[in-house]
């Protein structure tokens, strides 16, 4: 007795395959909509982490110097100078004693430091990718010793600006 098996009902069809493949497309696009904006958040959250730290070593510089740091330009970035320093009762004090180096951006040129003639204030920036309004309520806006602070909703950038505590 021969038994011929019939393929006909055990292969998908052309449609059923394309709207696999379309479902699956959609699928992509949706995670690949999340992610991105997860890794831009997360950018920015390492962006205000650098700006605290840099405040942070900037205090405590001008605790034992009485001014501020001299603005060094770093790849198109003016950021404080590390190596700058003053004499102070024990001996000399340098930046770098407080921060052993200028944290870098995630993208070229989203920090900037500015500084006074006098050298007894600063603002440091840095420029989000997404808009956040809690972290944008931070007083300084238009342009401070040349660095652009202002606070305007765009669809692109947005500035966070940070002075002396």
């Amino acid at each position: 007795m021969c038994m011929f098996i019939s393929n006909k009902n055990k292969a998908f069809t052309l449609i059923e395959l394309l709207v696999v493949i379309a479902i699956i497309s959609i699928l992509m696009a949706i995670v690949i909509t999340n992610l991105t904006q997860a890794k831009a958040k997360s950018r920015d959250a390492k962006r205000v982490s650098d700006i605290a730290q840099l405040q942070l070593a900037l205090e405590i510089f001008f605790d034992r110097c009485n001014r501020y740091p001299a603005i060094e330009t770093i790849n198109g970035a003016d950021v404080p100078n590390i190596n700058d320093s003053c004499t102070a009762g024990t001996g000399t004090v340098k930046l770098v004693d407080f921060i052993s180096r200028i944290p870098t951006p995630p993208i070229a040129g989203d920090y900037k430091y500015g500084v006074n003639a006098n050298p007894a204030d600063y603002v440091l920036r840095a420029k989000f990718e997404n808009y956040n309004a809690s972290l944008l309520e931070d007083d300084l806006d238009g342009s401070i010793y040349g660095v652009d602070c202002s606070d305007s909703v765009s669809a692109t950038v947005q500035n966070y600006c940070v002075g002396p505590k």
